[in-house]
């Protein structure tokens, strides 16, 4: 939208935005833009708070007003919890420990029981709300924990899709994996995306598995699974806040 800005202002429309990245906004120069310090994807900042909302937005359509530029980049001032918190959330486990991932049969039994006991959450969660967005890699969940667990041994050719390669079926099994924990773990309460990252990120067996897979991935001469390993198993924010 910032590049795109510059086009309908030359058309002879006036622009404003919002940026969630403020090196991009930093980089591409939009017209106007305000920048949030609120997660990707939520430019309005938390849900269920319409007052902030109307802030973001009139701060962002006041930019119209000025008479600044070419380029008008101001910050949005903004006093909370940016990660968001609900205190009366609790996880499903505080902890798991570490685990021994030279171990397959052991890594792969651990990972299972945690997809069984999150089974009855994940289960209630599609219930109430109903959907989901679990399913990208068209597999079973045993399936996907099966095939993750094969990667820690090293890259292989063997994939349970004919139709995608050993690696891309990696790649949409951990989200997959990912989004069933994440929705499992959210059902009862109204967690915030930093909340269930940090349990997810911190607190279980999938996420070492990933996070092993992901430092593989790095230092692999396999191609494909370099590029599966090395950005698509662990999101940019926790590769920081992991220090990876």
């Amino acid at each position: 939208m910032s590049v795109l800005g510059h086009f309908l202002e030359d058309e002879g429309l006036a622009t404003t935005g919002i940026s969630l990245i403020r090196l991009h906004a930093e980089k591409i120069k939009p017209p106007r833009s305000v920048w949030v310090p609120f997660e990707l994807g939520r430019p309005l900042g938390p849900p269920n708070d319409p007052a902030l909302q109307r802030q973001v937005l009139a701060r962002a359509l006041s930019l119209l007003e000025s008479d600044d530029g070419p380029a008008v980049l101001v910050d949005f001032e903004y006093d909370g919890d940016v990660a968001e918190r609900d205190e009366s959330w609790q996880a499903p486990w505080e902890t798991c420990g570490s685990v021994d991932l030279t171990d397959g049969a052991a890594v792969l039994r651990s990972l299972e029981a945690e997809i069984s006991n999150l089974q009855p959450l994940y289960a209630r969660a599609v219930a109430d709300k109903g959907r989901t967005t679990v399913g990208v890699s068209k597999l079973h969940m045993s399936t996907i924990a099966e095939h993750v667990v094969s990667f820690l041994s090293g890259p292989h050719e063997n994939s349970p899709r004919a139709d995608l390669s050993a690696a891309m079926t990696l790649r949409f099994g951990a989200d997959d994996l990912k989004a069933y924990y994440m929705e499992a773990a959210a059902h009862g309460g109204r967690p915030s995306s930093w909340q269930l990252g940090e349990w997810f990120w911190r607190h279980t067996v999938a996420a070492q598995i990933l996070v092993d897979l992901r430092r593989q991935g790095l230092e692999t001469e396999d191609r494909r699974f370099k590029i599966v390993g090395s950005s698509g198993l662990v999101p940019r924010d926790w590769v920081e806040a992991l220090e990876l």
